[in-house]
């Protein structure tokens, strides 16, 4: 009766379901995977936000399958603060950037054709890929002191079939941004495939300090046809607005060709609100200091996390240039799944393994940078005493 593409493994994990108990038993629970800032107590001045929400306007519908001309023009505004030069028509709006990866995969890729896809990353993209019929293969992310995208393994990896080339830019969970050489290796190589860049920023605002062997925004990048993912779930802090955006450059004839195709697939689906697109412009100037709130946030609790590593710690926190994210490396002496569920179970801390984000390295957990300071602090020094017992 049921498709094979949704045939997953439902069943919950050991992690999971020890942590269900606890909250059945109303333990306390210090939750170092929260990922929603709107938990996390930051200042978003509700009113301004719900006065830009309660338009008219919204009342009217008029449907436009690339989203409301003056939502992507707001779009083009804020990249245009940031010294990029983009084109409304080279914008179309999707109400998150999984129905954006969504959209892509479908206008890139025939069925069991293979689009590459990052390793350590967020475990979204093998299920996106299994629910659109696209085959993902993998390339990797090598840490000696930093992380860096491992060339030779993209070049290894690439098929015949496939057609695109995923990057996060900074990636989720490791926060390495994509290097100026990498960029250009990159794209050298996707040209040379025929194959298209879709590139996740979503995380770009967050950095923790500048570099310049950064790369910058593959928005407007025209050696490549290049779709930059980026929406209002992380930039703004507000994923329950589901309004995000695809910005498509490239050759010329590429990129125009995608548009057209892209505009259909929009208009079969038609996903966003009215509300949240006549809102944008509002949005997207007002919230710019939520944006600053949650950097500084993520800035200084990493910050703390390294100051509070003494050498001598059998906790180590791996280099991270941006993101929500940090990544610690315990001893080996357990899996990372053995040593979150220890955390769990014996000090109410709640952790990511690292194998949930197919980790290489072993013993690793990922925690959330987002949390109060105090909640950050309190749960990481439980890690430290928990590591060195």
């Amino acid at each position: 009766m049921f498709s094979s593409r949704t045939n997953w493994d439902l069943r919950s994990s050991r992690l999971f379901s020890l942590l269900q108990r606890k909250r059945q038993q109303c333990e306390e629970i210090i939750d170092l995977t929260e990922s929603n800032p709107t938990r996390c107590h930051f200042e978003y001045h509700p009113h301004t936000i719900l006065k830009t929400l309660s338009t008219e306007r919204s009342l009217v519908y008029e449907p436009d399958p690339k989203g409301l001309s003056s939502a992507r023009l707001a779009v083009v505004d804020f990249y245009r603060a940031h010294g990029i030069t983009i084109e409304p028509e080279c914008i179309i709006l999707t109400a998150s950037t999984s129905e954006g990866y969504s959209f892509l995969f479908r206008l890139l890729c025939n069925e069991r054709e293979s689009v590459l896809v990052p390793k350590p990353s967020y475990p979204l993209f093998n299920d996106l890929c299994r629910l659109g019929d696209v085959t993902s293969r993998h390339y990797h992310l090598a840490y000696d002191g930093e992380w860096q995208v491992d060339l030779s393994t993209i070049e290894r990896s690439f098929s015949r079939d496939t057609r695109a080339l995923v990057l996060v830019h900074p990636n989720n969970p490791t926060g390495s941004f994509v290097k100026v050489q990498e960029r250009e290796a990159i794209s050298t190589l996707a040209r040379r495939r025929h194959a298209a860049l879709i590139v996740d920023e979503v995380f770009g605002p967050f950095a923790f300090e500048g570099d310049v062997r950064r790369a910058p925004s593959f928005a407007g990048n025209g050696e490549v046809l290049t779709f930059a993912l980026n929406g209002l779930s992380k930039l703004l802090g507000l994923p329950q607005m589901k309004l995000a955006w695809i910005v498509v450059s490239g050759p010329p004839e590429e990129r125009d060709e995608a548009m057209r195709r892209l505009e259909m697939v929009g208009d079969l689906f038609l996903s966003i609100g009215a509300p949240v697109q006549h809102a944008l412009p509002s949005l997207l100037t007002d919230l710019l200091p939520v944006t600053q709130q949650i950097r500084d946030r993520v800035r200084s609790n990493y910050q703390m996390l390294r100051s509070e590593c003494a050498p001598s710690s059998s906790v180590s926190v791996l280099h991270c240039e941006g993101g929500w994210n940090a990544v610690l490396r315990l001893p080996q002496t357990r899996s990372d799944e053995e040593w979150a569920l220890d955390l769990l179970q014996r000090h109410n801390i709640l952790v990511h393994p690292g194998n949930l984000f197919d980790f290489e390295q072993e013993s690793c957990l990922v925690v959330s940078l987002l949390p109060p300071s105090e909640i950050v602090s309190a749960g990481f020094k439980k890690i430290l005493t928990a590591a060195d017992t």
